[in-house]
């Protein structure tokens, strides 16, 4: 399975108004998935901290794509090495109306029982827009909305406790895939990108010290070295990038030269030190 400082914090670098911006966002092409570590709740922070002009947007750690879907961009790689994932999003970009049917029968047959088998089914689908039928429905049912795989691959989450979920939301899926119609999609590690000139990269990591149980690899301190040698990368080809993660030392000290800025944001999965509630966390950016 391819700079400028802003001025008011209303109008986003590349000249759109955030609030424009937020409106597109919630009446058209919006996230489809749940995605625990999801962006929604500081969107306006990143928009207001958006580049001027930039060439490709690419997103190495997609998620539920929430400042994709919000800045729309022309042309977009979006990758990810959740395989559930990517697959999701192709199926929306390349077989939306399928896809759309298969929900519809998930919905009408949605039982713990039925939960259970669909889980099952999931580590062992081929079929594209099966797989992606079947985590869509899991995440719109699950417990939290959360994704978790042990280390055979097999996704283990509880059925959450909903009385009638909201599985299918038509509308939105055809909304989002005439967005990703031009979209390279992909699976790949971040370090498998290559960096290239002008292009902006939104980076997303499973953050430091935080939940990381989106692979059966998890995202370990390594990891989070490897992705600060991938950014100075990117500034060095002269791309742009900006980056979410926890207010850590460690994150601190990996992308010190920087412009770090802190902001607050609601978390809802944690561990280690920080807990249920708002707490700080970084935007680093290698432009102002």
């Amino acid at each position: 399975m391819s700079i400028h400082s802003n001025e008011a914090l209303d109008i986003a670098p590349n000249g759109i108004r955030i609030g424009d911006a937020l409106e597109a966002h919630s009446s058209a092409a919006k996230p489809f998935i749940k995605w625990v570590g999801g962006k929604r709740s500081i969107l306006p922070d990143l928009l207001a901290r958006m580049p001027r002009d930039y060439g490709d947007y690419v997103e190495p750690f997609i998620g539920g794509g929430a400042l994709f879907f919000a800045v729309q961009p022309k042309r977009a790689c979006l990758s990810d090495v959740n395989l559930h994932l990517v697959v999701a999003y192709a199926a929306v970009r390349d077989n939306v109306e399928g896809l759309i049917k298969l929900l519809t029968e998930h919905e009408a047959r949605h039982t713990k029982a039925y939960y259970l088998k669909a889980r099952k089914q999931l580590a062992k689908e081929t079929d594209p827009t099966v797989v992606a039928s079947l985590l869509i429905y899991l995440n719109k049912t699950c417990y939290n909305g959360l994704y978790r795989v042990n280390r055979a691959g097999q996704y283990n989450v509880p059925i959450g406790d909903y009385k009638k979920p909201s599985i299918i939301d038509a509308k939105t899926l055809r909304a989002d895939s005439g967005l990703l119609r031009n979209t390279v999609i992909e699976q790949k590690d971040f370090a498998q990108i290559r960096p290239r000139k002008n292009a902006f990269y939104y980076l997303d990591p499973p953050y430091h010290e935080t939940y990381d149980g989106y692979s059966g690899n998890g995202f370990n301190d390594d990891k989070h070295r490897q992705l600060a040698d991938f950014c100075r990368g990117i500034d060095e080809k002269g791309g742009l990038f900006m980056l979410s993660n926890s207010d850590t030392s460690l994150v601190r000290a990996l992308w010190n030269g920087y412009h770090i800025e802190e902001i607050q944001s609601a978390r809802s999965v944690s561990c280690k030190s920080y807990s249920r509630g708002k707490a700080n966390e970084l935007v680093i950016r290698n432009y102002r």
